[in-house]
């Protein structure tokens, strides 16, 4: 057998899923072996993932990805692996969802030698395994890309670090029943060369690659691990620190990687446990989830590798259970599939519905469009309320710088009082004064003191009385303000106060009605001013003012009086013009009867003229009645007519001075009973004369039809 180190190739396509296997080496997948460069060199450092086989080994790129390290060849059968040829690619086995190129054993561990066969490694004569083109001693390993100087961020210096870091490399130690004697000076910087050495071996050899054979410069072997299992820091490693392993200089950055080494381990032994490892090669295609990436790829890999077997070993060519097998899977497959469709179906179907309900329903949009406005309303009424509220805080303010500049003056006064006193007492105490004097200063002392206490609280007292009559101040002068409002825009209204544009006018009577104080002012004088103005011309003027208003509320009143026994008068009037039309009416049909007696009787001449003389009466009253009617019209239209006139007058007399001095409500609603009383009477009355004027014409069309009619009669006998 070759005695140099055999590759740790995966035996299978996603890691040594199938046990060892002797199945000899067809002639046709022999091929020749590679002269190699170097004798005795060692070959690569590739993890086998084998579940219940040999330790699998990892490599770590920057200490966040495991992935495998394949051996670098010069032929088709070249591994993908972390420094497979100059693609300089690698496999992670933490990547479950990659999948491409899973089945082709030329991308796999196990094809780098023999194609597309499950072999595995350990049955690999030495004859057949190939030796490796590269000059560095290490035929598997291809020159990784990996950048130079990268910078370790870990603080490699710090006492912490350095303690932890200790505490971690012996406690595996210890764990795994390493028997390297350590001292407690190894871990302060004391290490011997030899003794750091060891460690290494051990790891490496128990763990990173068993069987590993070291060549007889451990530094350059070292080295050259290090740079296969890609560590970040691999340039602050160097041969000469490695010589001379205890010096302060060396001993951080070996003490870190010493830490590296260990947690790598750490995260290997947790690779290879099924319990908490989650990689699909540590699984078989049964044990895998159907909704898993690697399923088919692993369902397939596990059908050929027996398959291939069975056809090897026994020639069989069917196949019959394996393809059970595999269509079991794949009817599994299937129905996951058809469910997740009819999920997606039904899901589908109530997002549609819930799609048709949305559209529907009222737009939300809109409603959010009108609660958007409502919002900007306020918003708007906030801003002019937080104005006003601002203003109000600067004269506020005003006031308190103010109150605090009399406060210093205050002071400086006590300042200068307190000096005074002072120098008094230096003078009293210069004097010399008897017991008495003395006995008689102590009691006028209490004596004022007393005094002064009752000062104080009378200040006190005084101070509140002051806060309070502010307070009261603050809201009378907001009721002021409110009600100088108020006072203005009923100024404007009546019309005693011109607008400003129109510049300063006088009110009736030539007197100014606009009221402008400024209570904020510190002099009251203007204030006392205009109070005083407020009450001698102001006010003497808006009575005069309303009494001439009241005046004519009062003839007014008067008037509709007048206009109420007007109104009575002419509805007796036209009670009166009723029982004459009715009079009227009853003559009509006692002629009407006459008419017919003598159509039906009479035919002496005396009979035609009196006929005639009747007739001609009755043209005479007719006439006269549409005389009586004419007039009464004429009047009664001549009384609307001044009656609206006078309600004219009054709307054009009653000024809003006068709706606001006397009580507004029962004017108004005497003035609009009159109107209606008016409008009541004009109409019945309208009404009244048109129906009497429809009487008498019908009644004149009927006689005259009934003359006619007798003439004829009496001139055809």
């Amino acid at each position: 057998m070759d005695s140099r180190r055999r590759t740790l190739a995966s035996e299978g396509p996603l890691g040594n899923a199938l046990p060892p296997t002797s199945i000899p080496i067809p002639s046709s997948a022999m091929k020749k072996p590679a002269m190699s460069r170097l004798g005795n060199s060692r070959m690569s450092l590739a993890p086998s993932s084998s579940i219940g086989g040999p330790a699998s080994r990892m490599s770590s790129v920057s200490g966040a990805t495991v992935g495998v390290s394949h051996s670098s060849s010069d032929g088709p059968g070249a591994g993908a692996g972390a420094g497979a040829g100059a693609s300089g690619m690698r496999r992670s086995t933490i990547q479950p969802g990659r999948n491409e190129g899973v089945m082709m054993s030329a991308s796999r561990g196990d094809g780098g030698i023999y194609g597309r066969t499950p072999q595995t490694t350990r049955s690999i004569p030495g004859s057949v395994r190939r030796n490796s083109v590269y000059t560095s001693g290490r035929p598997s390993l291809a020159p990784v890309m990996h950048s130079s100087g990268v910078r370790d961020n870990r603080p490699i210096r710090s006492e912490a670090f350095r303690v932890a870091s200790a505490k971690n490399i012996e406690g595996f130690l210890r764990l795994n029943r390493c028997s390297i004697a350590i001292t407690s000076k190894f871990w302060t910087g004391g290490a011997a060369t030899r003794d750091v050495h060891d460690i290494l071996k051990w790891l490496i050899n128990e763990f990173i690659d068993p069987g590993f054979q070291w060549g007889k410069k451990f530094e350059d072997d070292c080295v050259q691990i290090l740079k296969d299992l890609r560590y970040p820091a691999v340039d602050t490693i160097s041969k000469t620190s490695l010589t001379t392993a205890g010096s302060g200089a060396n001993w951080p950055n070996l003490l870190a990687m010493m830490n590296w080494l260990v947690e790598l381990c750490k995260a290997l032994e947790q690779w290879k446990d099924p319990e908490l490892s989650t990689d699909p090669v540590m699984f078989s295609a049964k044990e895998l989830d159907i909704n898993n990436p690697a399923f088919e790829d692993r369902l397939m890999w596990d059908f050929a590798s027996a398959t291939y077997t069975l056809w090897y070993y026994d020639g069989i060519e069917s196949y019959p259970e394996e393809v059970q097998e595999l269509e079991e899977a794949y009817d599994r497959l299937a129905q996951e599939s058809f469910d997740a469709s009819e999920n997606l179906e039904t899901e589908v179907q109530k997002r549609t519905l819930e799609l048709k309900q949305l559209q529907a329903q009222e737009p939300p949009l809109k409603k959010l469009e009108e609660e958007y406005m409502q919002l900007m309303g306020d918003k708007t009424k906030f801003i002019a309320f937080l104005e006003l509220h601002k203003n109000k805080a600067d004269k506020i303010r005003q006031g308190i710088d103010k109150a605090k500049a009399l406060m210093a003056d205050q002071e400086n006064q006590i300042a200068a009082a307190r000096a005074e006193l002072v120098d008094i007492e230096t003078a009293v105490a210069a004097q010399n004064l008897s017991p008495d004097e003395v006995q008689r200063m102590n009691h006028e002392r209490e004596t004022l003191s007393r005094s002064l206490d009752d000062l104080r609280g009378k200040i006190a007292e005084a101070r509140q009385f002051a806060y309070d009559q502010e307070m009261l101040v603050t809201k009378s002068m907001d009721r002021f303000e409110q009600l100088l409002a108020d006072y203005t825009a009923l100024g404007h209204q009546i019309g005693v106060i011109r607008p400003l544009s129109e510049g300063p006018t006088l009110g009736p009577g030539d007197v100014d009605y606009s009221v402008d104080v400024d209570l904020g002012l510190e002099d009251l004088h203007d204030v006392q001013g205009q109070g005083k103005n407020m009450r001698q011309v102001i006010w003497p003027a808006l009575q005069a003012y309303g009494e001439t208003f009241r005046k004519q509320m009062v003839e007014m009143e008067n008037g509709n009086i007048a206009l109420d026994d007007e109104n009575d008068r002419l509805g007796q009037k036209v009670e009166r013009q009723k029982e004459e039309a009715a009079n009227l009416e009853m003559r009509l049909r006692v002629v009407r009867e006459q008419a017919e007696e003598a159509k039906h009787g009479g035919h002496d001449t005396d009979d035609n003229q009196r006929l005639d003389a009747e007739t001609a009466e009755t043209n005479e009253t007719v006439t006269k009645l549409e005389t009586e009617v004419r007039a009464m019209s004429n009047q009664s239209q001549q009384s609307v007519l001044k009656t609206q006139s006078e309600l004219e007058s009054t709307k054009i007399a009653l000024t809003p001075l006068a709706l606001l001095l006397c009580p507004s409500v029962l004017i108004l609603r005497r003035f609009k009973e009159l109107r209606h009383k008016t409008a009541l009477l004009q109409d019945s009355v309208l009404k009244q004369l048109t129906s009497h004027i429809d009487v008498i014409i019908k009644a004149k069309e009927h006689t005259a039809n009934s003359l006619r009619g007798v003439r004829s009669f009496a001139e055809a006998r």
